[in-house]
């Protein structure tokens, strides 16, 4: 997979675009959904749950949002990245563009949604007078464990729903598990002992649970944790493009 070259990056920024304005075409409230839906959802999960783990979670919606828009961005991306190749299989039947950038484009419009609900969560700390640590700005390195996963998780799956279109399908039934394994409501020490390390086997808990320690508790995570973040991202990475690689000649046939 080479570089991306001067010619496919207007194309690139037009795939940004589109995806990200596309959720909200023919909308009376438009890109205000993307911080109105999480309010939303923070307000309600907050009245349900903090009634019943109000004493395990102090400042619930802050733990609750450091942990969604974490989650939001892996699902998001990866369920656009799904249908980017297939999606734009007129487009690619009649240029040459790089297949990849479809899935990049897909995964950089999810992003600039991530950003935006950064900026809520910092907006819900204030309101919440949350206290701001010296460690949040190392708060992106789990967000770069984050990205390389979620480009790897991406690349595989938008060639592997060209062959076997249940992916998507899948996909659907696979987020949920990885949500509610995620711990985004509720605190790890309700959890039984048997199940806790069966979600330590889920990548993105680890990611929230570091983003949290930097955003939420003002701490420093594990490093071992932290290293090994970066090293399982890195490999789905690898795997991604060596799986995009060997595959992408023959999308255009499947069609």
């Amino acid at each position: 997979m080479n570089f991306i070259e001067d010619k496919d990056l207007f194309l690139l920024g037009e795939i940004v675009k589109k995806n990200f304005f596309s959720k909200y075409k023919d909308s009376v409230l438009g890109i205000f959904w993307t911080i109105l839906k999480p309010l939303l959802m923070t307000v309600l999960f907050t009245i349900i749950f903090s009634t019943v783990f109000g004493r395990n979670i102090e400042n619930f919606p802050v733990y609750f949002l450091s942990g969604r828009c974490i989650f939001e961005f892996f699902n998001g991306a990866v369920s656009v990245s799904i249908l980017s190749i297939k999606g734009n299989k007129n487009i690619l039947q009649k240029t040459a563009a790089p297949k990849y950038i479809f899935v990049l484009g897909s995964i950089i419009s999810e992003f600039l949604t991530f950003l935006i609900y950064l900026i809520l969560l910092f907006m819900v700390m204030i309101v919440t007078h949350a206290q701001f640590y010296l460690t949040m700005p190392l708060a992106v390195i789990p967000i770069i464990s984050l990205i390389i996963m979620t480009t790897g998780v991406g690349l595989m799956l938008s060639i592997a729903n060209v062959y076997y279109t249940d992916i998507q399908h899948l996909w659907g039934i696979v987020s949920i598990m990885i949500m509610y394994a995620s711990a985004l409501f509720y605190p790890m020490d309700i959890v039984p002992e048997p199940y806790c390390h069966y979600m330590m086997l889920n990548p993105i808990f680890w990611i929230i649970d570091q983003f949290r320690h930097f955003i939420y508790l003002g701490g420093m995570p594990q490093f071992f944790n932290v290293l090994n973040s970066l090293l399982l991202s890195t490999i789905i990475l690898v795997c991604g493009i060596i799986i995009f690689k060997k595959y992408e000649k023959n999308v255009t046939m499947r069609f």
